[in-house]
């Protein structure tokens, strides 16, 4: 076996392992649901605002996982690409993987607990319901809008642009050793969390628990960072969810 059809045949196996990892987060998110109106499971979203530190950690694990779900399948070729440039690295140099890895999911980890503290805050003012939802067609549309507008935005055209290009980012922030990628691996995390952190918070509006949604969010996710024409499709999304919200807000 030559060293390019081993090449190929490892990247193929780190693409498998993660969208393994995705599938697994994925089966988690559907047990949730299937359960989630069951007051006597232990996967109950909470009612009322007294969330039990029990809940609490529920709903951060349930973020956590979902930002898994949605992310990392649209990380796979930045990871292939930085285990190939990682193993080309002179003797005493190299970094890891898993490591790379490990420091992208911490970003989107601390996401999930932001995330969940907003959902608390919501829920609380009775903003959202117990699902996730926003109870009131403003702020649905008004997420919608503001998500829709940031989509033209100068930092999200930059942080995307940094994602769709696995050997730009990886050449201009290369960092060698174990700790080296573990810091790379937080930043690609942050230009990500740059990149898409609205289009999570747009979940308010749509239901953090519809997983039809969450799947759309994902695939449009995807599109964006791995399609030829990722620029014209984020511009097309921005231009619906921009619509899409004032049509909410108007009650059209």
């Amino acid at each position: 076996m030559d060293m390019t059809t081993a090449a190929l045949g490892r990247g193929r196996r780190m693409v498998a392992a993660l969208l393994g990892l995705a599938a697994a987060s994925w089966a988690y998110l559907w047990l949730v649901t299937t359960q989630m109106g069951d007051m006597s499971s232990v996967f109950a979203m909470p009612m009322t605002s007294a969330w039990s530190s029990g809940q609490t950690g529920l709903m951060i694990a349930m973020w956590v996982v979902m930002m898994a779900a949605m992310m990392l399948p649209s990380a796979a070729p930045m990871v292939v690409t930085y285990d190939r440039m990682d193993r080309r690295s002179v003797a005493g140099a190299g970094g890891s993987t898993a490591l790379f890895v490990a420091g992208y999911v911490v970003m989107w980890s601390a996401f999930a607990v932001m995330a969940t503290a907003l959902q608390w805050v919501l829920h609380s003012a009775a903003l959202v319901d117990g699902m996730g939802e926003a109870t009131h067609g403003l702020l649905a549309g008004s997420l919608l809008i503001g998500a829709g507008i940031f989509q033209f935005s100068p930092i999200k055209q930059r942080s995307l642009g940094a994602c769709r290009t696995p050997m730009g980012f990886l050449t201009t922030s290369w960092r060698n050793g174990a700790a080296g990628a573990f810091r790379m691996g937080v930043h690609h995390g942050t230009l990500c969390l740059r990149c898409c952190w609205a289009l999570m918070i747009v979940l308010f509006a749509l239901g953090v628990m519809n997983l039809i949604w969450v799947l759309l969010l994902t695939l449009f996710v995807a599109a964006e960072k791995m399609s030829r024409r990722g620029e014209a499709i984020s511009t097309i999304g921005g231009v619906v969810m921009i619509v899409s919200g004032l049509a909410v807000v108007t009650g059209g």
